[in-house]
């Protein structure tokens, strides 16, 4: 009698469960980059705000709110390098089928 895990629905497959973890994973980073971008982007502004007539200290606050953008950029592009893999590989990485318990029959 083989061993099976009756939590797992019955088509779920090594990659499916592999493209589950790399979507949780890549939604937890998109959260949290996204937090630190516009941190970032705040931390710039206020930079700015506060630099008074100091070329340096506007140089710098410029650079962070330009470096903020970036990230913002960069994790847009993070979405279509996903879209563009889920559609290579066939596997639906953003929205992954979840596990769903079902208790057994006697």
């Amino acid at each position: 009698m083989p061993i099976t895990n009756k939590a797992l629905p019955a088509s779920a497959n090594s990659a499916q469960a592999f493209a589950r973890y790399i979507g949780i994973i890549w939604k937890t980073l998109v959260i949290v980059g996204g937090l630190a971008t516009l941190m970032y982007l705040i931390w710039g502004a206020l930079d700015w705000i506060f630099s008074g007539s100091n070329p340096e200290r506007l140089k710098r606050a410029k650079d962070k709110m330009f470096n903020g953008i970036f990230g913002l950029v960069f994790l847009a592009l993070s979405y279509l390098i996903i879209k563009i893999l889920s559609s290579i590989t066939g596997l639906n990485i953003l929205e992954p089928r979840w596990p769903t318990f079902t208790p057994a029959t006697p």
